[in-house]
């Protein structure tokens, strides 16, 4: 199910409204608020767009900027909350919200409500059984809210027990948008892992490759989690021979184009771009490529200078040397840079209790750190710049940041999430 799963989309946030406008907890003057990865707030904002009423949605900065913009121009406000915290974050922060504006805000609360798996109970079930003519013996569904699996469960169950239900599940710390490990998140109260008849797990590159395969192959055009139903899909139709199996295809291909899931590497075509890195976000090697041909920036993150070198400190400085060598050998041209910060709470009270002016206190122990470097024989850096050097550069990009809503606004420091950035590396209009 593909195109009519949108419709599914559609009925589950039209309960969820419906409900709500039936127990009067939902009026004209209130603003629709729900949590979301993307999918059941595309379909909240399409019905209150239809509705007319006004909608926030709060969802990971890590959700992809076409489900934003899709919800956008069905004139949802979007409020993002850190990728680090995933959904989880989104939901904290709904009910933060809900809580401290109760006359003001609706939650539809769909990872608790029982109107999210009684849409699929009413129309998807039924669907599923007359589209197939009665002939469906498995059904794929992933775990998000849980709504779908829960609703085709119970229905199935009820009218047709030999169907059985399989749930998808991604791997702790998996990469699937849309999708929850219920052992690594909040579990969403309408989720019962009783009812399912399996609940199998899929990786994440499984989803990936097999999304992009649906494309290539197929002319299905669909997003990560459908990948992951996919996976499991075939899967269960090699162990159940003469089996009719139907995979719930829950989210389209076009809200990932900005992701790097329908992306083609390029192949490296000289020995001077023979050069992968493995990138700490993606989990993927990738092809290295500066942002100016043959020319590389290098920053190590240096030592706070209120304490004598140890063996932490001299195996960063020694893998830095060795990188920026190897880079050198490839025929980079290399400008690198370590830091000392000789401005903080450390060096300051290290100084208070050694009785010496901060800067005596800090250069004697740069000094250290410098004799190390030339005991150790590593190279020197281009430049050693001091956190004491750029004090006001510092204040005045915490205040931009602060203004452009870019840190975490929960904590008393400004945090950047540089991850969640789509211009790492250049922060237009900042540096």
């Amino acid at each position: 199910m593909h195109e009519s799963w949108r419709f599914g989309q559609r009925q589950t946030s039209l309960n969820l409204i419906e409900a709500g406008e039936k127990s009067g907890e939902l009026t004209p003057d209130k603003i629709v608020l729900e949590a979301t990865s993307g999918n059941t707030g595309i379909g909240l904002a399409m019905v209150c767009a239809a509705k007319g009423y006004r909608c926030q949605l709060i969802m990971p900065e890590s959700a992809s900027v076409e489900r934003r913009q899709i919800m956008r121009a069905y004139g949802a406000e979007i409020i993002l909350t850190p990728a680090v915290r995933s959904t989880d974050g989104a939901i904290e922060k709904a009910y933060a919200i809900a809580r401290e504006y109760p006359d003001r805000y609706f939650l539809t609360d769909q990872f608790n409500n029982p109107a999210n798996w009684q849409a699929h109970y009413q129309s998807t079930g039924p669907e599923i059984w007359e589209q197939t003519k009665g002939r469906v013996t498995d059904i794929i569904t992933t775990l998000g809210t849980s709504g779908t699996a829960m609703g085709l469960s119970v229905w199935f169950r009820e009218h047709h027990p030999a169907v059985r239900v399989i749930a998808v599940e991604p791997y702790y710390g998996h990469k699937i948008q849309g999708l929850k490990n219920m052992k690594e998140s909040y579990k969403p109260e309408i989720f019962d892992k009783a009812l399912p008849h399996d609940i199998v797990n899929v990786r994440d590159e499984d989803a990936f490759r097999t999304a992009r395969l649906l494309a290539r192959q197929e002319g299905i055009f669909v997003g990560m989690s459908s990948g992951a139903a996919m996976v499991a899909a075939m899967e269960q139709a090699k162990k159940q021979k003469d089996s009719y199996v139907v995979a719930i295809f829950p989210d389209g291909g076009e809200r990932y184009l900005s992701t790097p899931l329908f992306i083609r590497k390029e192949k490296l075509e000289t020995k001077e771009r023979q050069l992968c890195l493995y990138n700490t976000i993606t989990r993927k090697k990738e092809a290295f490529k500066p942002l100016h041909p043959g020319k590389v920036s290098f920053y190590a993150c240096g030592p706070t200078a209120f304490e004598s070198p140890n063996l932490s400190h001299c195996r960063r400085l020694v893998v830095a040397d060795l990188m920026i060598r190897y880079l050198q050998f490839k025929g980079f041209e290399v400008a690198s840079f370590m830091n000392f910060t000789d401005l903080d709470d450390n060096t300051i009270i290290g100084a208070d209790k050694a009785g010496e002016p901060l800067a005596e206190f800090t250069d004697r122990h740069i000094s250290l750190f410098r004799e190390a470097i030339n005991f150790l024989g590593i190279n020197d850096f281009s430049g050693y710049p001091r956190a004491s050097e750029y004090v006001g550069d510092m204040i005045e990009i915490a205040h931009e940041l602060i203004h452009k809503a870019m840190p975490m606004k929960n904590t008393a420091l400004s945090i950047l999430t540089f991850q969640s950035s789509a211009n790492t590396g250049s922060f237009p209009g900042l540096i």
